[in-house]
């Protein structure tokens, strides 16, 4: 491929990808340009940005499809933590790959995530480099009235999460073993990595129910912890209340679920249940917001100790 084809790949690839959805997310004008043109009637708007590179977030030689609908769902999975709507993303693609079919396929799975959850890319950049990276912009609407922050917890809310913990982790095993035969309940770990559920219609109906909400990307003890943090107050989560699969240390630290934990006051408990039984979705309550700081895990009463908290890029 010649540097001169990098329109070409652009114009043949990666235009209109999810165009069909412009409409009902506010885009006037998607890629083509200097830069996309959207519009905002009511709401606010909400932002944020991802990274994921090469050997760091996906191993090296992962499906460009893979990556591409991997690093679309770990960057939008912010958006409902906030509870927001997700409107539209921006893909930057540094490439070490030549190959024309490469970068097919990674559009590719572009292509699927826009598909899944019914969302148009904008636009975004082509570059050649030496390793693989992914840089996401993701675009949410909310109220800011109702934009779910880390900073609302109160003492004897409930603590949640929307799912099983630990599956992703055991995913990257299996995928990094190079296994060819695999189990039923393999393919869903493998799966759980590779397309982790991004909770849309979770994360915006929270909107009137939950005091805070984050997801959990590095890990259930590192991202409560921030909502601890933020909220100046301690949690206590019991380990044999905690959806998981595989080592229980790993499953609350390791991180890569993209689940969501929030909290829930008493009183909105019931309204809680009434939308989790809509949306055919199981309730994981796990503990309770306290007095103090840190987080406390107990089992049978008894406090368990744990020397990791989470996934930290810049640990040693």
């Amino acid at each position: 491929m010649k540097e001169s084809d990098e329109f070409l790949v652009l114009q043949k690839y990666f235009k209109n990808l999810g165009s069909q959805f412009n409409d009902s997310s506010g885009i006037l004008l998607g890629p083509g340009d200097d830069a996309g043109l959207f519009t905002v009637k009511k709401n606010d708007l909400i932002f944020s940005t991802d990274v994921s590179n090469s050997d760091v977030h996906f191993p090296k030689d992962l499906a460009p499809e893979h990556i591409a609908f991997r690093s679309c769902a770990v960057a939008a999975s912010d958006i409902p933590a906030c509870g927001g709507t997700l409107k539209w993303l921006s893909i930057s693609l540094v490439t070490p790959s030549k190959n024309l079919d490469w970068l097919k396929q990674f559009a590719k799975g572009l292509n699927l995530f826009t598909k899944s959850y019914q969302v148009p890319i904008i636009g975004g950049d082509l570059v050649k480099g030496k390793e693989c990276s992914v840089s996401i912009g993701v675009c949410g609407e909310v109220s800011r009235k109702e934009f779910l922050s880390r900073d609302g917890a109160k003492v004897g809310d409930s603590i949640y999460v929307s799912g099983s913990l630990g599956l992703a982790k055991l995913g990257l095993k299996i995928i990094t073993s190079k296994k060819k035969k695999l189990t039923v309940k393999e393919k869903k770990y493998v799966k759980k990595f590779l397309q982790p559920k991004v909770h849309t219609l979770l994360g915006k109906n929270l909107r009137s129910i939950a005091t805070s909400c984050i997801d959990i990307s590095d890990g259930l003890l590192g991202d409560l912890g921030h909502i601890c943090q933020r909220s100046n107050l301690g949690a206590k989560i019991d380990l044999d209340l905690i959806p998981y699969e595989g080592i229980y240390n790993e499953a609350l630290t390791w991180g890569d679920d993209y689940e969501l934990c929030f909290t829930v006051p008493k009183n909105k408990e019931s309204k809680l249940n009434k939308l989790l039984s809509k949306l055919k979705l199981k309730k994981f309550k796990i503990g309770e917001i306290v007095k103090g700081k840190g987080i406390k895990v107990v089992q049978d009463n008894k406090e368990i100790k744990l020397n990791r908290k989470s996934y930290n890029h810049f640990a040693s």
